[in-house]
């Protein structure tokens, strides 16, 4: 995962597509996060994707969760290197 330091205040998003969102990476007191994010006051919403089953999540802000920067790029494997994947056949 790639992170912005420097982006840590949460953008309002109003208008916005999910792909144009910026998602934050977040330090909580006993885990990290990261998601699309609002700041009411002093509490901040954690923001699940729409069709996610993961309800909204809140925290005392900025006591229990800390901005660490905006995400900017991510890396993630496509195929399980454990899995019976098929062998490639040796030519004879």
């Amino acid at each position: 995962m790639q992170i912005d330091q420097r982006v840590r205040k949460v953008h309002t998003a109003s208008g916005r597509t999910e792909f144009d969102r910026p998602i934050y990476f977040l330090e909580l007191r006993d885990r990290y996060a990261c998601g699309w994010c609002e700041v009411q006051g002093n509490e901040l919403s954690l923001l699940p994707h729409p069709l996610s089953p993961c309800a909204i999540q809140q925290f005392p802000f900025p006591g229990e969760a800390e901005i660490v920067g905006q995400v900017t790029g991510i890396a993630m494997r496509l195929v399980d290197t454990n899995d019976d994947a098929p062998k490639l056949l040796k030519q004879t």
